[in-house]
């Protein structure tokens, strides 16, 4: 499986890097010398004002991929078995934004090897500014599978890239801890932007005879932009895109109703298991905690019901 490969390839490499795990390519000026707590300082900015600010070195990326691919891609994986749309399809055209170590393709690997549909194919472009991932997606290139048929990825901000460029045969958009990392980096205020663009070059695009799945998976917290994944619904309608919307979100630790966002998920364990003990170090997560929005956008029939 391709998850195995991946975290094989970074486990290996973190690991050759140093014994002491002291990251020869740091941008953090005031490193405290453990990935654990770097990633810790990018993923709470508020915490650590000074703290590390993003994803800007090889061992950290490595490091990050085996601590959350099995919790990202459990995730997706849960929200592809609720797509009514996702059923119907054949051909996966999946457009990831910021798609990192690509977790979302993992999950969807994994979700047609569970349908056992050996006619799925699955064509992929990922969209990402860190060419660090490079090297993890050069893994991703050479893996053979029945169901991957096409790989491609692009190096630039998905904002300016899609202010440019259409896509035109895609039916699956996925947003992965996108918008989290917006708000993390201070750079929220061009969420509006992503959206219209996204919907002007990519969703207003599709085949209007097939479906089109968004997928929005990030962090249940309005302190990080959860609140804002109702606005691409207002821009869907907007546009005279019509269709359904569903949230979701997985029982962890979660502290007031206010977290209980839409429908919860039967279970939070991660779909892949057991892990083996060597990546104990990484003390990877074993819990799903998202919060996600689902959308299927339909035609442009009246009668069907605006996302919102």
């Amino acid at each position: 499986m391709l998850i195995d490969e991946i975290i094989r390839f970074c486990d290996t490499s973190y690991t050759a890097a140093d014994t002491r795990h002291i990251c020869s390519d740091c941008q953090h000026v005031k490193c405290p010398g453990s990935c654990k707590l770097c990633l810790e300082e990018i993923h709470f900015p508020s915490k650590y004002p000074q703290g590390k600010k993003d994803y800007d070195c090889q061992n950290l990326i490595n490091f990050y991929v085996c601590d959350y691919q099995y919790k990202y891609a459990s995730e997706i994986w849960y929200l592809l078995r609720l797509s009514q749309a996702i059923q119907a399809l054949k051909a996966y055209n999946v457009l990831s934004i910021g798609c990192g170590a690509c977790p979302d393709l993992v999950a969807l690997e994994s979700f047609l090897t569970e349908k056992g549909n050996s006619d799925g194919e699955i064509s992929y472009l990922g969209i990402d500014v860190n060419k660090r991932w490079k090297p993890i997606h050069q893994v991703i290139e050479n893996y053979q599978s029945p169901y991957i048929k096409k790989v491609h990825f692009c190096y630039d901000d998905a904002i300016t890239y899609f202010n440019a460029h259409s896509v035109k045969n895609a039916n699956i958009l996925i947003l992965q801890y996108v918008i989290s990392h917006l708000y993390n980096t201070n750079q929220i205020q061009q969420l509006d932007d992503l959206y219209e663009n996204l919907i002007k070059n990519i969703v207003l695009h599709r085949n209007q005879n097939k479906p089109f799945v968004i997928m929005i998976n990030d962090v249940n917290s309005n302190n990080r932009g959860r609140d804002l994944f109702s606005g691409l619904c207002d821009k869907l309608g907007n546009a005279g895109l019509h269709g359904y919307a569903s949230k979701y979100y997985f029982d962890y630790r979660i502290q007031n109703d206010y977290q209980r966002y839409g429908n919860m998920h039967d279970d939070n364990r991660i779909l892949y298991g057991p892990i083996h003990d060597s990546l104990k170090k990484y003390e990877p997560w074993e819990y799903c905690s998202s919060a996600q929005l689902l959308i299927e956008v339909k035609g442009g029939n009246k009668d069907d019901y605006k996302c919102q």
